[in-house]
C-alpha cells in the first residue's frame, strides 16, 4: 500500500498518518504488520506534534503497545497531543495497568489547568476506559432516616392514582406528577404507577435555557451535600447528563457536563456507561428547566419480571396506572382474558393487584407470546398463554374480565383490516364475557369504540372512559360492563 510504503520511507508522513487513520479499514490493513509498528513507535519522538498524535491513534491497533504508549505519554510537553496517547491506550488490554491509569487521573485532577479543554478530552477519553477495565463497586443508599424530597413522575393529568401510596407521607402534585418528602427511598421505590424517581436538586429549578443560568444553578444547588446524605463518603461519583428539553439541544449538554466537571473536578466524574448518577434537565415549562438528581441503580423490584420487550409492548408504569383506573370493577377471584396479550405486562400488573382464579393470555404473534411466558414465570404468575387468533379462539366458560391493549391503526396499518377487527371484536366479547362483567380496553381508536358502543348497547355500558395523553397521541382507557339481562 503506497500510504504505508511512505511512512517507512519518510515519505509525506504527516498526510500519510492522518489518510491511513481516517481509512476505515484501517486495522485490517496494518495490524500485522510489524515493520510499521516499529516505524510508529519511532514516530512518537518526532518533532511534528501531529505525527507524534496520529502515530500514538495507530499504534493502538496493536497488541502489547501499553508501555510504550504510557511512557511516551508522560515525556509529552503538547497537551493536545495526549488524547492520543490514552486513545492508543483504550484498544488495548488494559487490566494489569489500572495504576497507571489511575495515575495520570490523579494527575489529571491535581492539574491547575484541569478546566482546559485539553484536559478534559484526556479525562472523557480516561474515564470510561477505568471503568471497563476495574469492577466498579455500586454505590449503596444508606439509611439515614434524614428528610429527601422526591418527585414520582407520572403520566400527565394522572398524578392521583398515584396518591393512595402515598398518603402516609407528605406529598402534593405538580407538574411532573407527585412531589413527595420521605426518610426512606426503599419506602416508595416499589410503587408501581409512577415512571421515574427524580430528586430535585433546591436551587436548581426555573432555569432559563442558557449555559451560563443552569451553571449558576448547579452551583447553588448544594449537589454534594445530598450525595453525602443519601450515599456518606463515596465520592467521586460517575455522571452523565441527560437532556429532557422539549427540542434536544446536544450542544448545550455537553457544554453542560464540561461546566459540572468544572464545579466539582474530584467528586464527578464523566462517563457514558456505567454511570453512578445521572443529572437531568427538564423542560417544566416553555423556556424553563428544571435540574434533578436520577439513580438508576436505584430501581426496586417492581418490575424485575420483564427482561424483554417487543416494539408494541406496554410500559409496565403505564399498565400499573391503567390497573389501578379499573381497580374498582375487579371481580374477586375472577377469570381473566386478554385477547391481544403482547408482551403481558397488562395482564401480569392486572393479577399483581388483585388475586384471579384463573387468566389466559392469547396472542397471534408467537414472539410476544413466547416472551409473555418467561415474564409470567419470573414474576411467579401462573397464566395459560395460546397462540391463536381470538377470532377463531373456542371458549368453554365465560371470563369475568377482559383486559387488553386494543390493535391500533399505527400498528396494523390497514384501515379496513383494522376496522373489521373492532367490528368482530365486539361481536364476540358476548361469547366471552358473562353478564355483569367487565371489558378494559385501552386504545387510541377511539371512533371504533364509539361506533360499537353504540351498536351494541343492547349488552354493554360504558361505565368509564378516561382520557391518556402519550407524546403527540392521545390514547384512551375504556371500562364497560356487560349488562346482566340482554337479549341475544
Amino acid at each position: 500500500m503506497d500510504l504505508i510504503r511512505g511512512i517507512k520511507n519518510n515519505e509525506n508522513i504527516r498526510e500519510s498518518l492522518i489518510e491511513l487513520k481516517n481509512d476505515i479499514h484501517v486495522a485490517q490493513k496494518i495490524k500485522s504488520d510489524l515493520e510499521l509498528k516499529d516505524k510508529l513507535i519511532e514516530l512518537l519522538t518526532h518533532e511534528d506534534p501531529k505525527v507524534r498524535k496520529n502515530s500514538a491513534s495507530l499504534l493502538g491497533y496493536y497488541s502489547n503497545v501499553f508501555d510504550v504508549l504510557f511512557h511516551a505519554y508522560l515525556q509529552e510537553k503538547t497537551e493536545y497531543v495526549k488524547e492520543a496517547y490514552l486513545k492508543g491506550m483504550s484498544m488495548q488490554d488494559c487490566h494489569e495497568h489500572i495504576h497507571e491509569l489511575k495515575y495520570i487521573q490523579h494527575q489529571l485532577l491535581n492539574s491547575e489547568d484541569k478546566e482546559t479543554k485539553h484536559v478534559q478530552a484526556q479525562l472523557k477519553r480516561l474515564h470510561p476506559l477505568l471503568l471497563k477495565n476495574q469492577p466498579h463497586k455500586k454505590k449503596v443508599l444508606k439509611l439515614s432516616h434524614e428528610p429527601v424530597d422526591v418527585v414520582l413522575t407520572s403520566l400527565p393529568y394522572y398524578q392521583f392514582v398515584i396518591f393512595e401510596s402515598v398518603l402516609h407521607l407528605k406529598y402534593k402534585p405538580v407538574n411532573q406528577g407527585v412531589l413527595v418528602r420521605t426518610t426512606s427511598l426503599y419506602d416508595i421505590v416499589n410503587i408501581r404507577s409512577y415512571k421515574d424517581l427524580l430528586i430535585p436538586l433546591s436551587g436548581a429549578s426555573s432555569m432559563n435555557i442558557d449555559l451560563e443560568d443552569i451553571v449558576a444553578g448547579m452551583k447553588r444547588c448544594h449537589l454534594i451535600e445530598l450525595l453525602d446524605r443519601l450515599y456518606g463518603d463515596a465520592f467521586p461519583f460517575y455522571y452523565r447528563i441527560v437532556d429532557g428539553l422539549r427540542e434536544k439541544n446536544p450542544q448545550l449538554i455537553k457544554k453542560i457536563s464540561e461546566k459540572v466537571f468544572e464545579l466539582y473536578p474530584h467528586q464527578l466524574l464523566n462517563a457514558t456507561e456505567s454511570y453512578d448518577i445521572e443529572i437531568v434537565f427538564k423542560e417544566v415549562r416553555k423556556g424553563k428547566v428544571n435540574a434533578y438528581l436520577s439513580l438508576p441503580d436505584f430501581k426496586g423490584t417492581r418490575f424485575q419480571y420483564r427482561k424483554e420487550t417487543i416494539p408494541t409492548a406496554m410500559q409496565p408504569y403505564v399498565a400499573a396506572t391503567l390497573v389501578q383506573l379499573a381497580k374498582p370493577y375487579f371481580v374477586p377471584h375472577a377469570k381473566v382474558l386478554d385477547p391481544f396479550v403482547g408482551s403481558g405486562v397488562l395482564l401480569i400488573e392486572r393479577n399483581t393487584e388483585k388475586e384471579t382464579q384463573f387468566s389466559m393470555g392469547i396472542d397471534i404473534y408467537g414472539k410476544g407470546i413466547e416472551i409473555a411466558r418467561k415474564h409470567a414465570k419470573n414474576a411467579n404468575q401462573t397464566i395459560y398463554f395460546v397462540q391463536k387468533d381470538v377470532m377463531r379462539f373456542v371458549n368453554h366458560e365465560m371470563f369475568d374480565e377482559v383486559i387488553t391493549d386494543m390493535p391500533t391503526l399505527a400498528q396494523m396499518k390497514n384501515e379496513v383490516l383494522l376496522k373489521e377487527l373492532y367490528d368482530r371484536f365486539f361481536e364476540r366479547l358476548k361469547r366471552l364475557v358473562r353478564p355483569g362483567g367487565y371489558i378494559f380496553l385501552y386504545t387510541s381508536e377511539i371512533a371504533l369504540i364509539r361506533k360499537n358502543l353504540r351498536l351494541h348497547e343492547g349488552y354493554l355500558a360504558l361505565e368509564e372512559h378516561y382520557e391518556i395523553p402519550r407524546g403527540k397521541n392521545m390514547f384512551y382507557f375504556f371500562i364497560i360492563r356487560m349488562k346482566k339481562n340482554y337479549n341475544e
